[in-house]
């Protein structure tokens, strides 16, 4: 099992850092933090209490490498996307509740690892209890997502990233690797770890993770998944922000830097339906929601009006025909 000697050199002795391994202080610990892992939101978890954290860390390629822990109960959340890192924590000692859902927490108990992918997710959330001790992997979202194009030729679908998940366990393939980790890092000297030495052992541990990430995420990465362009989904966010407007297909391509062509096509191929029949279909259930949610001061006209419909004959035909019943008997509902 791995223990509380994790980041010693071969003297056993901790790896030499350019700051201090503990601190009783809340704006030193932040500070620490955010370098090591990117900005985010603690709280302790409970009154008065003040933090007793040791902190460990050492550059490993482009892969940061921590023995942290807070020492008293925290709830942590709101991590940085803009950061664009991956963390994938490894429970040492106490335990971790994982936020995997809004509904759903995931506990790991002592060599279990949780994965979850910061730039990709914005509801990542984590509790430790007062005794916890975390072995902590920061990685790059953009050197995992290299590895899948050199490994596969092909980029990883978007539900790999959004995927939170665990893994490991004592007896695992995965603890055995993270020991084989940490006695490299106690071997090789400090400097070849940011050089060809570290590069090697990052590839070895990142492989690992995404093949673990990928059979938990259902995704075979041998096999090539049509991967929706950037541009369909900008043109979707553009239209929701402005469908009071009914936006033109020729506005829309020009908001999102491609010809009018190439956006048609693409809706066709990736929404199997025109751009001018998703508008519609937007507007239809922006304005159903309205209609349902409305009060008694508003009536059907002024809320087709407000999204985007001018001509409410044709409105009312479109709406029956989506809905099975005219806008006015939604209204009563």
């Amino acid at each position: 099992m791995l223990n509380n000697s994790l980041l010693n050199d071969v003297q056993n002795l901790p790896v030499l850092q350019p700051y201090k391994h503990c601190s009783e202080d809340w704006d030193e610990i932040k500070w620490w933090s955010d370098q090591m892992y990117m900005p985010y939101t603690v709280q302790p978890m409970g009154r008065g209490l003040k933090p007793q954290s040791s902190m460990h860390s050492l550059q490993v390629g482009s892969m940061i490498v921590t023995r942290f822990k807070y020492g008293i109960p925290v709830h942590i959340y709101d991590w940085d996307q803009a950061a664009g890192n991956i963390l994938l924590l490894t429970t040492l000692e106490g335990q971790g509740s994982h936020a995997v859902n809004s509904s759903h927490w995931q506990t790991t108990k002592i060599g279990e690892s949780f994965l979850a992918d910061c730039s990709r997710n914005d509801d990542y959330a984590i509790k430790f209890d007062p005794d916890h001790l975390q072995l902590n992997l920061t990685i790059p979202h953009q050197s995992i997502a290299e590895l899948v194009l050199q490994n596969f030729g092909h980029e990883a679908p978007d539900r790999l990233w959004q995927c939170k998940t665990f893994f490991g366990g004592e007896g695992s393939s995965w603890l055995v690797l993270l020991r084989y980790l940490m006695q490299s890092i106690a071997e090789i000297p400090s400097a070849q770890l940011t050089q060809r030495a570290g590069e090697h052992l990052q590839q070895m541990v990142s492989l690992h993770i995404l093949n673990e990430w990928a059979l938990r995420a259902k995704i075979d990465l041998t096999q090539k998944e049509i991967i929706t362009p950037k541009y369909i989904e900008r043109a979707e966010q553009y239209m929701r922000e402005y469908l009071h407007y009914s936006p033109t297909i020729a506005e829309v391509a020009q908001a999102v830097g491609v010809s009018i062509r190439t956006l048609s096509a693409g809706f066709k191929k990736y929404r199997q339906r025109t751009a001018s029949e998703t508008i519609r279909e937007m507007r239809l259930q922006q304005v159903r929601q309205q209609l349902l949610n409305a009060d008694k001061t508003q009536n059907v006209a002024d809320i087709a009006h407000g999204c985007g419909y001018i001509n409410l004959g044709d409105f009312a035909r479109q709406y029956r025909l989506r809905y099975g019943e005219l806008p006015s008997q939604t209204l009563k509902k």
